[in-house]
Formats: C-alpha cells, structure tokens, sequence
C-alpha cells in the first residue's frame, strides 16, 4: 500500500509541568496572596491549570486534519528544582512517535527541563503561543544548543510552524521512483531535472531514490503471460490480469464520462490508463510514493510512438490521488511538488515557465512558444485584453488534473485530448479561464538541494487547452517579471504550482531543513 505524503500527520506531544511548592514561604519569585502560597492551593491549581492548558491546544488543532495530538502529559516538579531522571521517561514515553513537543503554558523553573529535552530527543520543541513569559528565555538557549526551538505570538503562525515541519517528516518518508533508460540518474537533460547529488538530497531532505528501467515498465504494461516479458523472461512481472483489464476499461469510460469534450478514441485513451494502472503496480512494489518519466529518452527509443502512448496522462492521475509526478524525469519537479501538495492539500501542476515580453509600449508579446508556433491561434490567448496586461509569466505542458481545487474536493470540468496529432496518448486538459483571480503558490528547489524558490502569482488566463502535444498553457501574473525571470535562473524552467497562497509554511520547512530561501 502506497503511503502517500499528503497522508502523513504531524503528531504532536503536549506536555505541562506544573510547579508545586513543598513548603510555605514568600520570596522574589513567590508573589502572590497569602493563602495561594500553600502546598494544598497549587496542588490543587496546578491541575486545572494544566487542563486548561490542553484545552486551549485542542481547541486550536482540532480541526487541523495534518495534525495528530498524543495523549497530554502532566507531571509536576517541586521547589527544590531537581531533575530527575523519572521526569524525562515521563516526558519521553511517547518518543518514537512523537515529532514535536509541545510546552504548554510555561513559567518560571521549566526552560532547564525543555532544553534538556530538546538536547535528549532531537526533536524539535515549541512553547504554546499567546503565553507568559520565559519563551526567549528557554529558546534562545534551546537554539544556542543548536536544536529547533519555536514560540510563536500567536496560534494562526504556530500552524504555520506545525505544518512547515509537517513538510520536513512529508519528505523524509518520501521514496521517488524514476523511470531510467540509462545510468541511475533519469533523463536526458541533467542540466536542469536532475540533482546534482541524490546522496546529498537524502542527507538533507531524507528522501530516497529507486530506480526502474523504462523498457520493463513498457513490456509489462501489456496484458499477456507475465513470465514472457522480452526484458525479464522467466520472471513474473506486473502485467495486467484479466480482471484488472476489466477495471480498466471501466476507469476509462468513467474518465470520458465526465469529461466536457472528448477527442480520443475509447482504444487509445485505454491504453494510457492501462499504463497509468501499471505505474501504480511499480510504485508499490517499490514503496515509493513519487512519480517521473523520461520524455526525450522515452521518444529516443521509439517506443512511445510503437507502443502509441506517452506518460501524460500517468502523470495526471497521480498527482489527481496525491502522488507527485512529473514530466522529462524531473527529480526537483516531483519532490518540489511533494511540497506543494502536501502543504496545499491540492494536486499541483508543472510546466516549461517563461515570462512574457514587454518593449515598454505596454504590450505584453509571447516569446518563441506553443503560444507562437505556426499552425496555432496565435491571438488567443490575447482574449479580455491580456496582451494589455504587465507582468506576465506562462506555463505550458499537456499534464493539467482535475483536482486543483482539492485532492479530496469536487473534480474540476476538464476535456480529455490526444498528445500526438495522429490520435493517441492521452492528456486531461483545464480550462484555466475558470480560475481567473487564484492565487497561486510556485515553488522548485535548487539543482544542489540548498536553496528553494517560492513565488506568488495570481491567474489571468489560459490557452491552447484543445490542441495536441504540451500546448496547454495557463497565464499568471507576478509583481515583477524581470526580478522573477532572474531569481528563476538558479532553479530552472519547471515551475510547479498550487492553488492559494503557502508560503509561510514552505519557509519554516525551509528554515528547519537550513535551505535558503528565495522569494518572487
């Protein structure tokens, strides 16, 4: 079973100590009426406190689906501040699952406790927002030591900490699957889809990387005697049963069902959901829960035109069920949109992302594109006025889905067409005019691992959404095209995308992986 990165919770531990006094006496840090300063008060007082406390954590995470809450903690520590070792198994029972410790309303005599803590387990620590009063006190120490601490002002950022964490454990139980013709690395243009250093990636991110060769994955999408395979003969592989054709089928003609505009033969759009049903067969033997496919290589072989089917749609419902893929066997696409779907909860879309031109006559002019191809409307995309409008940037590739809005939303509208002008591989396409006003977040990391890109765009348009190959084109616009274009330089062209705006929870991810952080 495939355990998908949207699916993975932040569990979260909290944790009150109370402070009971042994003894009855005033002093400089005993400041209160007479009778609050018996053993027999805070004894009693400590415990609500502490339910108070948990009540207010629950309160604000109960409808943070991301977020799984531990059984509270309380434990109480006496006016002789010692530290025994009881209070740190108390503390510490939970552990293994544990992947934030939450202190709730922390007060004088408790920070020593918390950075030891965070100093034993590793795990980051965080004191509960809107609290008094020592959260510079003990977190300033907690970072000296070099360990994550966190003491957010208020709840609506300490989310935004949880979830950016949430992202760092997304991508440690991440593996991607490449399809591979040649060599360990997928795909044929290194220079901008590729780590640098897969060894480095997982030292940093924690994600792994497996690799399955291309000609296997074609033979065994094909139905038929699954130890006959050219490529692995004798061996059983995942060809499709009987039974799974059967289902199959059924998918494709759900899948053309719904669609608006259907341009494929039943028998070709079969074929690119059989491959799709076989890729899911390889990602669970494999465990992995990210997808990419070479493009030029799959092209190379020509296999892609024999076998009349391309990855396009594969790519599409995957990232439809929460299973990041990407096109041209782009490693940074696929776990750069592991980000972005895991943050969004939305599926997310990739593309080749250039800026618009301007001369300074006000006039925005598409560069050599599909927006500029001979053979294409060349004007359409200029409808309601956008070659009026500044700033903006394009994306184009045949993998639109239908679940921007939500993987476990309502499907979009969407037509289903062919990648190739002679009728096969088939493409979900969206209609981008819908969404006019979205907001959406872009983000890439850097071919080193060491810098990640986050942009911000708002969609003015689309086009091309009914013409065959990578046509398909949503249009945007950013605050500044030029500082955009050059900020984008040290990513690369695939720009992934999702709806609404996430940024501040891609930038704690960032911080607490130490990535650098670069904003348009």
């Amino acid at each position: 079973m495939i355990k998908k990165g949207i699916e993975i919770k932040l569990n979260v531990q909290p944790i009150y100590i109370g402070l009971v006094h042994k003894y009855f006496f005033e002093g400089p840090c005993r400041m209160a009426p007479t009778e609050q300063l018996t053993p027999e008060f805070e004894a009693m007082m400590q415990p609500m406190m502490g339910k108070g406390s948990f009540a207010d954590v629950q309160g604000h995470l109960k409808e943070e689906k991301q977020m799984n809450l531990l059984e509270p903690i309380y434990l109480e520590r006496d006016d002789e501040m010692t530290t025994p070792e009881w209070m740190f198994e108390e503390m510490m029972k939970n552990d293994a699952e544990v992947d934030l410790y939450l202190f709730t309303a922390v007060q004088m005599v408790r920070g020593d406790l918390i950075v030891e803590m965070a100093e034993r387990t590793g795990k980051p620590v965080m004191i509960q927002p809107e609290n008094c009063c020592m959260f510079a006190r003990t977190i300033s120490h907690v970072r000296s030591h070099g360990m994550e601490g966190y003491a957010p002002l208020y709840w609506d950022e300490a989310i935004n900490v949880m979830k950016g964490l949430r992202l760092k454990k997304v991508m440690a139980h991440s593996n991607l699957l490449q399809v591979v013709r040649m060599g360990e690395v997928a795909g044929s243009d290194i220079t901008s889809n590729a780590f640098y250093n897969q060894r480095e990636v997982t030292r940093i991110l924690g994600t792994r990387f497996r690799a399955v060769n291309l000609h296997e994955i074609l033979d065994q999408f094909k139905p038929g005697d699954p130890i006959q395979n050219h490529t692995t003969p004798g061996r059983v592989g995942l060809n499709p049963t009987e039974e799974e054709m059967k289902e199959i089928e059924q998918i494709t003609g759900d899948l053309m069902a719904g669609a608006d505009l259907v341009n494929m033969k039943k028998e070709e759009l079969m074929t690119s959901v059989r491959l799709w049903y076989v890729v899911q067969k390889f990602l669970d033997k494999h465990d992995c829960n990210m997808f990419v496919a070479p493009c030029p290589q799959f092209c190379a072989t020509r296999r892609a035109n024999e076998e009349r089917v391309t990855f396009c749609l594969t790519h599409s419902l995957n990232n439809e069920i929460g299973i990041p893929s990407a096109c041209e066997a782009d490693a940074i696409a696929a776990l750069s949109k592991q980000l972005l779907m895991s943050a969004s909860g939305c599926a997310t879309y990739m593309g080749e992302t250039n800026s618009f031109l301007y001369y300074g006559d006000g006039l925005a002019r598409a560069p050599f594109s599909p927006l500029t191809q001979e053979g294409l409307p060349n004007d359409e995309w200029k409808q309601g006025g956008l070659d009026k409008v500044e700033n903006l940037y394009f994306s184009f590739h045949a993998v639109g889905n239908r679940k921007m809005h939500g993987i476990d939303g309502e499907k979009s509208s969407y037509s289903i067409q062919p990648f190739a002008y002679t009728g096969w591989g088939g493409t979900i396409r969206n209609d981008w005019t819908e969404d006019i006003g979205q907001t959406i977040t872009l983000c890439r990391l850097s071919p080193d691992c060491k810098k990640i890109f986050i942009g911000k765009g708002t969609i003015k348009g689309g086009a091309y959404k009914e013409i065959p190959n990578c046509t398909p084109t949503i249009i945007f616009q950013v605050k500044d095209h030029k500082e955009f274009h050059d900020k984008q330089l040290d990513f690369g062209t695939h720009l992934p995308l999702a709806y609404g705006d996430h940024a501040e929870v891609l930038k704690v991810f960032a911080k607490s992986v130490g990535l650098e952080v670069v904003e348009a």
